[in-house]
């Protein structure tokens, strides 16, 4: 999926777009993902109808704790901008439902608000029907697998290469001295002063 950013939407702000059954699966101050911003793992959040960002230029690094903690302090933004968030949630029944929203910003502020998609992705009844299907199949294959005397032998062949052509590989990798010296003479190195540590360990 990648990289996503994540915006916190009271249900407030959705209350007129869903059938009420399915306002409930939601929490007082959902949190969504959503990759119409920087998709940089940043948080957001709506307030007062204003598009907030958490403020992470700063934080505090408490005394022999090797995490950082960071500050509650949220910008407020004011530029306009179209934001699509979505999540997916479990019903009481273990029923899979996905829910799609877009917002549409003017000054920071909610100008628009569409539901883009509320549905059931799928039922408990039909997952342990797909696992069951899964697990026959396998219970098939494997039988043949075995049983069958050419598949297990050339099984065992195809293991053997496998080992032989990652063994030959290593045998003709580059020098990392080499690569270094390539890189310094190009000028790669100065423009990515990382581009060696791809291949640190080989």
């Amino acid at each position: 999926m990648g990289m996503f950013d994540e915006i916190i939407v009271p249900k407030s702000y959705l209350k007129n777009l869903l059938p009420k059954g399915d306002e409930k699966l939601l929490n007082t101050k959902h949190l969504f993902q959503t990759k119409s911003l920087d998709n940089v793992m940043d948080l957001y959040k709506i307030h007062r109808q204003q598009l907030y960002r958490l403020d992470r230029s700063e934080f505090l690094l408490k005394e022999g704790i090797q995490h950082t903690e960071l500050t509650d302090k949220w910008i407020k933004l004011n530029n306009g901008t179209e934001i699509s968030f979505y999540s997916g949630v479990k019903d009481e029944k273990n029923n899979e439902y996905w829910f799609e929203f877009k917002f549409a910003f003017k000054g920071g502020k909610i100008d628009k608000k569409e539901l883009v998609s509320n549905k059931i992705v799928s039922t408990e009844e039909e997952r342990e029907s797909i696992d069951a299907m899964w697990d026959k199949e396998q219970e098939i294959f494997n039988e043949y697998r075995n049983k069958n005397l050419s598949y297990k032998l050339f099984s065992w062949i195809e293991e053997r290469f496998q080992k032989m052509t990652n063994w030959a590989r290593k045998k003709h990798t580059l020098p990392l001295e080499i690569r270094k010296k390539a890189y310094e003479e190009s000028g790669r190195l100065e423009k990515d002063p990382d581009a060696l540590k791809l291949y640190s360990d080989l």
